[in-house]
């Protein structure tokens, strides 16, 4: 592979298009995570949520043969599993990052469970009939040159997706039900004595973490792929846990840091189909992740240290 070959590959429509498939899981973890952080509930649990739809979208689409119960299904399972961590962390008095932390490993073992349960196979969901959600091509968009082409023909979840992202701003940013979850993780005490139900919006926060994540699952394996495989979600959740921890309340940074790992994600599938060896390869977006952590608590420090001496 030469530069000439790498940026002929990059330039293109359909690196954007890439771009855009690979960021939809992505941003799905960073807003699971950010919904649920930003009320003071850490979901630890992201990457199980999404493990666990994700394997209920192809199970539930199976059972059903159809394609929309089985994104239902898994964004049901998606909101019981946020709902357990309400259960045993505020009900229960459970540390809710040990509770999450539990989530992910039940769901990595409980995954494979089932997937032998109903497959008899520990790897592959391949011998089920399972449904994948449809393509949209928008019309009059679908034939403008260059724009089309990036922006229509994607599937359906990538939509919902886009229209989550606006929704969330606004219901944070826009909504007096965004300024108590705000005011729930700033300062609890604080948020209490002005009449804000804090376990309320904390529990709201939870579900609409678990919803998103369940469908960043869901299209993994009713999307991205057509098939569920032992540990199909490869540290996505971790990637947005990470990602919400350096946007910390800010919606827009958290959207464009979400954008620019989905940019490493998709340049690694492009370097995958020049025969370089994918075990080096796979690791570029988490060496930007772990880049990306180094240069937050770089500014971080730097920033209590101004403070201090202020």
């Amino acid at each position: 592979m030469n530069l000439a070959d790498f940026f002929a590959s990059v330039l293109t429509t359909s690196f954007v298009f890439v771009i855009i498939r690979v960021a939809v899981p992505l941003v799905c973890a960073s807003l699971s995570a950010y919904t649920a952080g930003i009320s003071g509930m850490n979901n630890i649990a992201v990457e199980g949520i999404m493990l666990m739809a994700a394997l209920m979208a192809v199970l539930g689409s199976y059972w059903t043969q159809s394609a929309w119960l089985g994104l239902l299904i898994a964004i049901l399972t998606g909101i019981v599993m946020a709902l357990m961590i309400a259960l045993f962390s505020m009900r229960l008095g459970a540390n809710p990052i040990l509770v999450g932390i539990a989530l992910n490993t039940f769901a990595t073992s409980f995954s494979i469970f089932l997937l032998y349960l109903f497959t008899k196979n520990k790897g592959s969901s391949a011998s089920l009939a399972s449904k994948i959600l449809p393509t949209v091509d928008i019309p009059i968009i679908k034939d403008i040159p260059f724009i089309g082409d990036i922006i229509s023909g994607h599937y359906v979840i990538t939509y919902l997706v886009v229209l989550a992202m606006i929704v969330i701003y606004l219901l944070i940013y826009k909504t007096p039900l965004g300024l108590r979850i705000k005011a729930a993780g700033l300062d609890q005490e604080a948020a209490r004595s002005v009449g804000v139900n804090v376990n309320r919006v904390r529990i709201i926060s939870l579900i609409i973490s678990g919803l998103i994540g369940a469908l960043g699952g869901a299209y993994i394996t009713m999307g991205y792929m057509s098939v569920f495989v032992k540990n199909i979600i490869s540290g996505r959740g971790w990637i947005g846990i990470a990602v919400a921890g350096m946007a910390g309340s800010s919606f827009p940074i958290l959207i464009i840091t979400t954008m620019l790992f989905s940019i490493f994600q998709a340049v690694t599938n492009i370097f995958l189909l020049y025969n370089l060896p994918s075990e080096l390869i796979n690791t570029i977006p988490y060496v930007a992740v772990l880049v990306g952590i180094i240069i937050f608590s770089i500014t971080e420090t730097r920033k209590r240290k101004k403070g201090e001496l202020d």
